[in-house]
């Protein structure tokens, strides 16, 4: 679940020597660069520029948004303002929207805000790489129960994270590897695997594979495209829906080559793992929502709150599948935790998703995907299309709860 984000570019400086229209292109890059939707940004740089007399229109994509403004009788401009890729961090996410809420209820000015929104840009992350590597560690380890697996699959799951954290760090740091992490995180977490069931020949290779991918799998994409898709942003929507496609494939190729790798160098043969009690998945919650907050920057301020969305949508999500099937249960589950954690943004005025994110990894269904591909890739045509039609559907059912979510418990939008 980490991937790319928007981010400043180092060459958009201001278009603008008036202060306040610098403000509101400082303002837009800044909430785009840290993952705020397209229709809430349009809305949220309108009220800005609106409270400081400033008349407009913005039009916003993923990557990139266009503001035309007039200040007072001067002719208006069209100013483009291109941003970049680079990473979730849910901390400078909610204190850049809260630069909004000041400068609307007049706790601060222009030239204030531009020397926060400065600050935010360039103040070091919350957890540094080494905190972060870790976190992957603890949140393989974790899924790697999640995903069925015992003792050994735990324990091999947090080396198999660190390698994978490892990885991330190492291609993300840069520039020219950056678009590659998925593909280098997905090979890496198979061939690692292989090696690791090869040593301990009792795991399960699969289960191991899983829990060093999970974290790579693009929620914030997909959370974001379906916020933008269902407040009619249809563009925006279907261009970011398309991008983190493209990242799931990447991941789902890299964990296929890693597989051959594997099974080339070490022969792998596929085990089932020992299931282990129920209480020990209920105890490995509060260590995944740790993990996941780590990752993603988020505030340890957030942890309660955080782990009791990652509860609901867990406890969610097992009803409804054992009542209702997969599918009912993933959209269940997704509308639950979408309304709440809108009604918690709401009474916080913070973003909704510093809770959504860290609490999604519980519903995705990510190894049904990976399933079918796997499948695919050993000539299982028939098994691999039925698992890989189930987690579309599953994934749809995933899409609507969020949308209904939001239609029926909106989120704060100013």
């Amino acid at each position: 679940m980490v991937e790319s984000l928007p981010v400043a570019s180092e060459t958009s400086a201001p278009a603008s020597s008036v202060p306040e229209v610098a403000f509101v292109l400082e303002l837009g890059r800044t909430l785009q660069t840290y993952g705020m939707n397209a229709t809430t940004l349009e809305k949220a740089m309108g009220k800005v520029a609106a409270h400081l007399g400033i008349e407009g229109a913005i039009y916003v994509t993923p990557t990139a948004f266009l503001a035309s403004l007039r200040v007072g009788s001067q002719p208006s401009k069209t100013y483009l303002q291109r941003v970049e890729a680079g990473s979730a961090n849910l901390d400078k996410l909610a204190e850049a929207e809260s630069v909004v809420d000041l400068v609307l209820e007049g706790r601060m000015n222009v030239a204030q805000a531009r020397e926060y929104l400065a600050w935010i840009v360039v103040k070091p992350s919350r957890y540094p790489g080494a905190w972060v590597v870790a976190a992957f560690g603890l949140a393989s380890g974790s899924m790697a129960r999640i995903f069925g697996g015992g003792w050994r699959e735990m324990a091999l799951g947090a080396v198999l994270g660190l390698l994978v954290g490892l990885t991330v760090n190492f291609t993300q740091s840069r520039r020219s590897l950056a678009g590659l992490t998925p593909l280098a995180g997905g090979t890496v977490s198979a061939l690692m695997a292989a090696f690791l069931v090869w040593l301990v020949p009792e795991a399960s290779q699969f289960v191991l594979i899983m829990g060093g991918l999970i974290v790579l799998v693009p929620g914030l994409g997909l959370l974001v495209s379906m916020q933008e898709l269902g407040t009619g942003n249809l563009v925006a929507g279907t261009a970011r829906l398309g991008g983190s496609v493209l990242v799931f494939l990447l991941l789902a190729f890299g964990a296929g080559l890693g597989q051959r790798l594997g099974g080339v160098c070490f022969g792998v043969v596929p085990v089932e793992p020992q299931a282990l009690p129920p209480w020990t998945l209920v105890a490995t919650l509060p260590f995944l929502t740790l993990a996941t907050l780590v990752i993603f920057q988020g505030r340890m301020k957030d942890y309660g709150w955080t782990l009791a969305a990652t509860f609901l949508a867990w406890t969610v999500v097992a009803l409804g599948s054992r009542h209702l099937g997969p599918e009912a249960g993933a959209g269940l589950a997704a509308w639950v935790l979408g309304a709440a954690c809108n009604l918690y943004g709401r009474k916080a005025q913070r973003p909704a998703i510093v809770l959504l994110l860290p609490s999604l990894l519980v519903v995705l269904p990510g190894s049904l995907g990976f399933r079918g591909l796997n499948l695919l890739f050993n000539q299982q045509t028939l098994q691999g299309l039925q698992a890989g039609f189930q987690a579309l559907t599953v994934t749809l059912a995933l899409m609507l709860g969020l949308l209904v979510a939001n239609a029926t418990v909106p989120r704060r939008i100013w």
